[in-house]
């Protein structure tokens, strides 16, 4: 930037000079006016109506997700050394100038605090920042004062009765002039600080984001939970959309409105887990071994492994490190149809979740025991493939259902509601229920924990503690102007692995592999979170 001159400076002095003077000069001469002829005008009154702040949404600590940045509001009485005392303390001076055309009072931001006089008043807001917000989908937005979608819109009554508005009221003369010596009165509505209180943690929340958006390409999703009692610390959805520019997003072919972590999709490698899962719980032992020649053959369909030339003898921890699709096609046809739905459906697929008021998470499919009966739909499901379609808050819930010890929770996203930013009545919160043994978790732990650890080539394995998954590449029958087929990219697991306490699940629409696109952006969320818990953060 090049450095101004003194001649520059005392210019751009000169300007700003010239039009407080300019301000100033306007009043004067609205002042100078024949006074016996004001005397005769007819007393009234004139209403401000102020908002200070709308009502707050809350992290699980009470930090404002918006209404995050404080702002001073004066209330002016336009006499010329009200004016003086604030102009360069002013935001925006060409709207104060088109109010200076009238001579009633009116109301503008400045940039610091001032110090009030009988034609001045402050008071104190907040309001959000510019841009999109931390959880954009989750959180929601309004437009010219009505709740359209998220938490907005689902607790719009309440958040609505904690709006701050100053109502003032002046003493005013016909032609809108404060009568000198006149007092203006003041009265506040709403519950000051007052809105609702999120389970999510806005450290863990910009650690999520901040991942996402390096993946390419760029639409997609990632979600963090407490593994014990299902509460969303995290949920992040790419493309993000910007509240204040919505005309951007509606010609956006990546769809930024859509909220991809609630959204379904096909799921792949990852599902293998719920079929290991109901094997284990059929009393089918994990030491049941398979030879992969790299494919197999159901009533004359050929399925393929992805290793065209097979993984040769494997057990099913080894079916799941090496995601050897031939492996569980194997396994689900000694499983009968109703318990692989049963594992499913204990586990939370094919049901929608709500997590607040009107915002709900897609149902996905479930294909139904009539449908599993057929042996060839009953091989894709084993895969993950087929009809079978979940959201990765699906996915990301069997997975903290596994690190749980088998014990299932819905996911939540409310705890309660304050009054006043401090205090929380808090909600009832879903019990959990055993979804499979304790037995059988803690053996899908181990093979989870193995595939990560064990496998050389992962690019999921974090450098400061230890955690465990499962990756997918989705085949979504769709392809590319290449003819390239496009699959979505998935990466779930959960740490610490011995003690787990956050689950985290990655999908990056159209990533391709599961290990080169999803797993980084698993690794950078474990990695950043982990160094905050160690830090005390």
């Amino acid at each position: 930037m090049l450095k101004k001159t003194p001649v520059q400076l005392m210019i751009l002095a000169a300007m700003v000079l010239l039009g407080m003077a300019g301000m100033i000069y306007r009043l004067y001469s609205v002042a100078s006016q024949d006074q016996t002829a004001l005397a005769g005008v007819r007393q009234g009154k004139y209403h401000l109506s102020v908002p200070v702040s709308t009502g707050t949404i809350y992290d699980r600590y009470l930090n404002p997700i918006n209404n995050s940045e404080q702002t001073v509001l004066a209330v002016v009485n336009p006499t010329p050394d009200t004016i003086a005392s604030i102009f360069t303390k002013i935001k925006d001076r060409d709207e104060v100038s088109e109010q200076l055309q009238h001579i009633s009072p009116f109301v503008c931001y400045l940039s610091e605090n001032a110090n009030e006089t009988q034609n001045l008043r402050i008071l104190y807001g907040t309001q959000s920042k510019p841009g999109a917000l931390p959880a954009q989908h989750l959180i929601g937005y309004r437009q010219n004062g009505i709740a359209v979608s998220g938490l907005e819109k689902g607790y719009s009554g309440w958040l609505t009765a904690c709006d701050e508005t100053a109502d003032i009221t002046f003493t005013v003369s016909g032609r809108g002039e404060v009568l000198a010596g006149a007092e203006s009165q003041m009265a506040i509505t709403g519950q000051k600080g007052g809105g609702v209180v999120t389970t999510l943690d806005l450290a863990i929340q910009s650690v999520t984001e901040e991942a996402l958006k390096k993946a390419a390409p760029a639409a997609g999703a990632a979600i963090v939970t407490d593994c014990n009692t299902g509460e969303i610390l995290a949920c992040a959805s790419t493309p993000v959309y910007d509240p204040e520019h919505l005309e951007y997003a509606l010609n956006d072919p990546q769809s930024p409105f859509l909220n991809r972590a609630l959204s379904a999709y096909s799921v792949g490698s990852v599902f293998k887990l719920v079929t290991a899962a109901a094997a284990l719980e059929s009393g089918v032992s994990d030491q049941l071994m398979y030879r992969c020649d790299g494919y197999t053959t159901i009533y004359s369909q050929i399925f393929r492994c992805h290793k065209w030339n097979g993984h040769g003898l494997l057990n099913m921890q080894d079916a799941l490190v090496a995601s050897c699709n031939p492996y569980f096609i194997s396994l689900s046809q000694i499983l009968t149809a109703e318990s692989l739905y049963r594992t499913a459906s204990a586990f939370g697929f094919g049901r929608e979740t709500e997590l607040a008021n009107g915002l709900i998470s897609d149902r996905g499919y479930l294909p139904g025991v009539e449908e599993l009966s057929v042996d060839a739909e009953k091989a894709n499901f084993s895969f993950g493939q087929g009809k079978l379609l979940a959201t990765p808050l699906q996915i990301n819930a069997m997975t903290a259902c596994i690190a749980n010890g088998g014990k299932y929770t819905q996911p939540q996203l409310i705890k309660g509601i304050t009054q006043d930013g401090i205090s929380v009545k808090k909600f009832a919160q879903a019990s959990g229920k055993q979804a499979i043994s304790e037995s059988t978790a803690e053996r899908l732990q181990e093979m989870m924990c193995a595939v990560i650890n064990e496998n050389a080539d992962t690019n999921a394995k974090p450098r400061n503690t230890i955690a465990a998954g499962k990756t997918s590449t989705a085949q979504t029958g769709q392809y590319a102007e290449d003819g390239t087929e496009l699959c979505h990219a998935w990466m779930t697991g959960f740490f610490p692995a011995y003690h787990p306490k956050y689950a985290v699940t990655v999908l990056i629409e159209n990533g391709g592999s599961g290990n080169k696109t999803a797993a980084p952006v698993f690794r950078e969320i474990i990695e950043k979170t982990a160094e905050m818990l160690n830090s005390g953060e």
